[in-house]
């Protein structure tokens, strides 16, 4: 039973970073510290998104977030998981895949991809300023 357990959360992990890796997300806008206009939360707790706190995909997150899977638009501070995507990204992510499409800041983990950045792709470290 823990087997069959262990295979399926693994295909779980191994679907959720090929859609991570591909993951292109449309910006809302180009400045950073800005109103989308989306209600914003200080505090995700996520297993994969939406599936967690607070629930669902309409949500900006200005704060910390923390999840195997997490995804949203636009991001302002630490996000913590296995796959982070982001549209828009202002802080640190920490994570085995961390992608996003702009970023100020820090991507800490195995695979980051900042697509608006000059070296989009690298190891370990990625950033933009």
């Amino acid at each position: 039973m823990k087997t069959k357990s262990i295979i399926a959360a693994l295909a779980v992990l191994a679907a959720t970073a090929a859609s991570a890796a591909t993951a292109r997300m449309n910006v809302v806008s180009e400045s950073p510290n800005r109103d989308t206009g989306k209600p914003y939360t200080p505090v995700s707790l996520n297993i994969v998104t939406p599936i967690g706190l607070p629930w669902g995909f309409n949500w900006d997150v200005k704060g910390f977030q923390v999840g195997i899977y997490n995804q949203v638009q636009d991001f302002s501070g630490l996000q913590i998981g296995f796959f982070n995507v982001t549209g828009y990204c202002e802080g640190l992510q920490i994570g085995g895949v961390n992608v996003t499409e702009k970023m100020y800041g820090v991507q800490i983990g195995f695979f980051n991809v900042i697509n608006d950045n000059d070296v989009p792709f690298l190891p370990l470290i990625n950033w933009y300023f």
